[in-house]
């Protein structure tokens, strides 16, 4: 019997249920990739986390071919011909089976909609499997609906847990005979120096994903309650590149922890599950309310905030040039490396949400076309969170200072130091906010808005609703 398996943001051989699922009773396995760069801009897919994939698909391929299993490059034009394309290759391969896991977007949704009516059209069984920890449909309130807020969703998620759900699958059966030799990866060019320098940082592939998880277990995680929120310290995982593509799953990384320490509450550890749970809640929110997959409002009324058009200070903003040090400084971090500190995220997306009362929806695409680890669930949870439109998010009277922000979280000045070298000349006290002159001798911005004045126009903005 011969099965055909689709790659999708599941890039690795370890936990992938449908991988191996698809590997058991089959005489032969078929894997398939999905390269669609219309697709990828789109859905704001940056360059570097398409290019990092493909560095991780050429290590993959190996790993299959090493298991007789062949993996072939489909290249779609968009979303829409993504299910004719797998269907036309279940029949020329002469598939019995078709397994896949689960995404959530609404778009992906509808093609598995639509590719499981093609296949059973031709007879050819469609089997899809969850992604996530616990499946979506499994976590509900006791009155029968689904969480809107994530600290009842945590509960339950911690009360549902057990070690049915966090079983590990193992790597692939290995076939008899490969059907057919394997296409190459298709190059893909950044022709971006910065961008050429950033995707060096990043080790591909799923043993290096499970090194960085050990690492970060038994070397770091003991501080990571206390230490997380500092942009200049080492303290977080750097798992989200390796989680947003699926070259580690969520299951591996909580299933690894609960092996050496204690969920214990007030704990680093405890601190960090929390993390990865807040990453199935975002998930398990576009999965209920498709709604936040269009990016639109959790919050219905929310839609009708009157965002600033303003597209002098988004440039501002996107370039790391607000006159506001620790916003410039994350920008900057984020434009050149691919990646922001989880705390930075907040503070600039509040920053352009509230203080600029610019759409968050322009900020969400500019990550998405930015960011490595860009997730789709994840980001648009958090974005709508910092702009108070979300599951759970901010009240909209609560706006983070940037200033007060940058001398709690970064005292000394050694981010803003980094990321901003004109600035490493001031004390740890001036440059969290220097005077006119110094700017002037410096050529650093004055401030691109009045904090005090920003502040009370989102207040009064977001009461009207």
């Amino acid at each position: 019997m011969t099965n055909l398996f689709i790659f999708s943001n599941d890039l690795r051989l370890q936990d992938n249920e449908a991988l191996y699922e698809a590997s058991v009773n089959a005489d032969a396995l078929e894997a398939v990739f999905l390269f669609s760069p219309n697709k990828w801009k789109l859905h704001n897919e940056s360059s570097l986390k398409i290019k990092f994939q493909l560095n991780n698909l050429e290590i993959l391929k190996e790993q299959l071919e090493r298991l007789n299993i062949n993996l072939k490059i489909l290249k779609a034009e968009n979303i829409e011909e993504e299910a004719e394309l797998i269907a036309n290759e279940a029949e020329k391969i002469n598939a019995k089976k078709v397994f896949i896991n689960s995404e959530y977007g609404i778009n992906e949704q509808k093609r598995d909609s639509k590719l499981k009516k093609m296949l059973g059209d031709s007879k050819i069984d469609f089997e899809i499997y969850d992604s996530s920890i616990i499946d979506p449909k499994n976590i509900f309130t006791g009155s029968g609906t689904f969480f809107k807020v994530f600290t009842p969703y945590s509960r339950a998620f911690r009360a549902e847990l057990n070690q049915d759900y966090l079983r590990l699958f193992p790597s692939p059966k290995k076939q008899k005979e490969m059907i057919s030799s394997s296409d190459e990866i298709p190059s893909f060019e950044l022709n971006d120096a910065i961008k050429e320098n950033a995707i060096k940082s990043y080790s591909a592939g799923e043993e290096n994903a499970v090194n960085s998880l050990e690492n970060f277990i038994d070397e770091k995680i003991s501080n990571y309650k206390i230490e997380r929120d500092f942009p200049s310290k080492d303290s977080t995982s750097k798992l989200s590149v390796y989680l947003s593509s699926g070259i580690i799953s969520a299951k591996t990384c909580v299933v690894y922890l609960l092996k050496r320490l204690d969920d214990a509450p007030g704990t680093g550890q405890y601190s960090w599950f929390n993390e990865i749970i807040w990453r199935e809640f975002y998930k398990y929110i576009i999965f209920h309310y498709p709604r936040v997959s269009m990016r639109k409002s959790f919050n219905e009324k929310y839609d009708s905030v009157e965002w600033r058009e303003s597209e002098e200070d988004f440039d501002a903003w996107s370039k790391g040039e607000t006159g506001f040090p620790i916003i410039d400084a994350a920008m900057k971090q984020l434009i050149t490396t691919g990646w922001m500190h989880n705390r930075l995220r907040m503070i600039v997306a509040m920053f352009l949400s509230k203080n600029l009362l610019v759409d968050w929806k322009k900020g969400e695409e500019f990550f998405m076309q930015n960011l490595i680890d860009g997730d789709h669930a994840s980001n648009v949870g958090g974005w709508q969170w910092s702009a108070s439109t979300g599951v759970d998010a901010a009240p909209y009277f609560r706006i983070f200072n940037p200033i007060t922000q940058s001398e709690k979280f970064d005292k000394d000045g050694v981010f803003l130091k980094k990321y901003l070298p004109n600035l490493s000349t001031l004390t740890n006290k001036e440059i969290h906010n220097p005077d006119t002159q110094t700017r002037k001798n410096l050529n650093y911005p004055l401030p691109i808005t009045d904090l005090s004045f920003s502040r009370k126009r989102a207040i009064e903005v977001f009461s009207k609703i």
